[in-house]
């Protein structure tokens, strides 16, 4: 990991790079969510966090190569508006709403995070200070950008009203990328919070009186997600698809269309994988000198040593003794 400070940062703004080869440590560096990733993907997980703290506005600019599933708590007192750069060749859901380039998504702040990403995403998050934001759009007369609209959490609009918006989050994005710099000058700051704040709301209050269509959930969003709820009970102990499926009182056939609307995976590769990324936290927090990796690996259902370190290699890229002993 590396990290870098612009030096002439002043108190109440900063501007952070930081580049990950750890999906926790990656998650972590987004400070306004209390969130946890799980690759879903193998391979070496690389990252990307550029973050600049305008006061009461903020930008998050993430990358990352592998597919991903986000879950966590966000700030009650920010709102948060996300949107995907990479384009709609990458799958984006979140909480099972399918999300393209005209959309924004994530600005429920009663609503925990809940988002799905295929490989090589490219985010956006724009927080702002919810007194701010509700103060200013009373101010330019828009007085239906209450709880109504924000407990929507996703809004699609019509690409013509959407694209200055899109474009100004572009062009955020290579800033935090290429200059920086220019975001610790108090001037641009200025500008752009002038800017910025009205352009958002100017564009919501433009999106809901288009009366564009809700994104919807997809149909099997809640079987699946009541799925990891039953999974997470059985963390330790062995869970076969006819339990789940008994317990959900479906068919094999649907779980496994759900999950591969949702994760493009079946359900037992899923559950394997969330065990996984379980069990290499555990290894990461364990004190080598008196942690055993199959100690470990039990606590997460794996009984066969050979099998959890293949497993474990192919995911990760590495053995569980070599993440034991970082």
């Amino acid at each position: 990991m590396t990290l870098t400070v612009d030096p002439n940062s002043h108190a109440n703004s900063l501007v952070v790079t930081r580049q990950f080869d750890d999906i926790d440590a990656c998650a972590q560096a987004i400070k306004q969510l209390k969130i946890t990733g799980t690759q879903l993907t193998s391979g070496q997980f690389v990252g990307r966090v550029n973050f600049a703290d305008l006061g009461s506005l903020k930008f998050t600019d993430v990358t990352y190569n592998q597919a991903v599933r986000i879950k966590g708590l966000k700030n009650p007192q920010l709102l948060g508006f996300t949107l995907p750069l990479q384009g709609d060749q990458t799958q984006v859901l979140s909480h099972g709403c399918s999300i393209k380039k005209h959309d924004l998504f994530g600005f429920d702040p009663t609503r925990e995070n809940d988002i799905t990403t295929g490989k090589d995403a490219h985010v956006v998050l724009a927080n702002v200070d919810l007194t701010v934001f509700q103060s200013l759009a009373e101010q330019m007369g828009y007085h239906d950008l209450g709880q109504k609209v924000l407990r929507q959490n996703s809004l699609h609009f019509h690409p013509a009203s959407f694209r200055h918006l899109r474009a100004y989050y572009q062009q955020i994005s290579q800033m935090l990328i290429a200059q920086p710099s220019l975001l610790m000058e108090s001037q641009a700051q200025s500008h752009i919070v002038e800017n910025f704040l009205p352009l958002l709301i100017d564009t919501l209050g433009a999106g809901i009186r288009q009366k564009k269509p809700i994104i919807k959930t997809l149909r099997r969003y809640p079987i699946v997600k009541k799925a990891e709820e039953i999974a997470q009970s059985y963390i330790d102990k062995p869970l076969t698809l006819k339990q789940l499926c008994d317990a959900l009182e479906t068919s094999s056939s649907a779980l496994a269309y759900g999950f591969q609307d949702i994760f493009r995976l079946s359900p037992m590769a899923y559950i394997k994988i969330q065990r996984l990324n379980g069990a290499r936290r555990a290894l990461k927090n364990a004190d080598p000198d008196t942690t055993m990796v199959m100690q470990l690996a039990h606590e997460w259902g794996f009984w066969s040593p050979g099998h959890f370190a293949r497993d474990y290699k192919e995911m990760f890229g590495e053995l569980p003794s070599e993440t034991l002993r970082r």
